[in-house]
């Protein structure tokens, strides 16, 4: 796979993303969050689970050994990103919710660089500027609108950060992206069922009546969704990677205005076009290093 055609399933990841926070925001008619995620997650794992025993009967070109304590860690910020984003999203609006998710954009570069010593391209620090600006414009210009969903959903774009980071890296060493997707996977079904038995009493009626819309999460954003990234990430580094899943902003703006009725105004706007460029820089500062390459 080229970098370039990574990029574009990365692209795809952040239009599924943006989408399902319809599906996030809608589907808790009597389930709380964290039943949300356990079903979510349980579904995503009968999906990818047959691909992820393919995968591992076939033999990859270049494979690596990692230590458990990289696992370990990858589930527990891909568990605590998506509970906080899903309590968050109750509380809060779909487009302030893409768009403070899309925070994890400034910390990836930085993660990266302290965990691994891996520094960004040059172009990645001023497009992650862009994104964090356009987040800014999104919330009024102002600190003061912050609710309690929104200061859940940062706390979530903080774990994602370091999630990001974490698959990159275990990916690109062990070419096995299926098998830490499942590893991910029945983590949160896990944890997100038994907090759901013990704190929401979830039952099988209410499960029923959001069927169509933990399906879609489940299915679509988490099965497929979070595999694609698995993928396309053994080839963008994570910090470029971060920019353009930012995108999902973006999605979820447009999807929360088509079907929900959200509105934005100019700066929100402003907000997105900035989000836009950034996406736009970090492609450009790939074709530039690409065609510099082959110079």
């Amino acid at each position: 796979m080229s970098r370039l055609q990574a990029d574009f399933l990365l692209l795809i990841t952040a239009l599924i993303w943006g989408t399902a926070f319809i599906a996030q925001k809608t589907g808790m008619e009597g389930l709380g969050p964290y039943g949300f995620v356990g079903v979510r997650f349980a579904l995503s794992l009968l999906v990818v689970l047959p691909l992820a025993f393919l995968e591992y009967k076939k033999k990859p070109a270049v494979s690596e050994k990692i230590k458990p304590i990289w696992a370990i860690a990858l589930c527990l910020t891909f568990v605590g990103g998506v509970i906080l984003q899903q309590i968050g999203i109750k509380y809060t609006s779909v487009t302030n919710a893409g768009f403070l998710t899309g925070l994890y954009v400034v910390g990836v570069p930085f993660a990266g660089w302290l965990i691994f010593r891996r520094r960004p391209a040059w172009i990645v620090l001023p497009a992650c500027l862009l994104a964090l600006t356009g987040t800014w414009f999104l919330n009024g210009a102002s600190l003061t609108k912050l609710n309690y969903g929104d200061l859940m959903v940062i706390l979530c774009a903080a774990s994602f950060a370091l999630q990001v980071v974490l698959i990159g890296y275990i990916v690109q060493k062990t070419s096995r992206p299926l098998f830490y997707s499942v590893l991910q996977y029945g983590a949160c079904a896990v944890v997100g069922m038994i907090l759901a038995i013990f704190v929401e009493h979830i039952s099988w009626d209410v499960v029923m009546d959001n069927a169509p819309q933990l399906l879609y999460a489940g299915v679509v954003s988490g099965g497929i969704a979070y595999t694609l990234q698995a993928v396309a990430q053994q080839h963008t580094p994570a910090s470029d990677a971060a920019v353009i899943l930012a995108g999902e902003a973006l999605f979820a703006a447009l999807a929360g205005m088509i079907l929900l009725g959200d509105r934005l105004d100019g700066m929100g706007w402003f907000g997105c076009g900035l989000i836009f460029t950034a996406i736009i820089l970090v492609e450009v500062g790939a074709l530039f290093l690409l065609k510099r390459r082959r110079a």
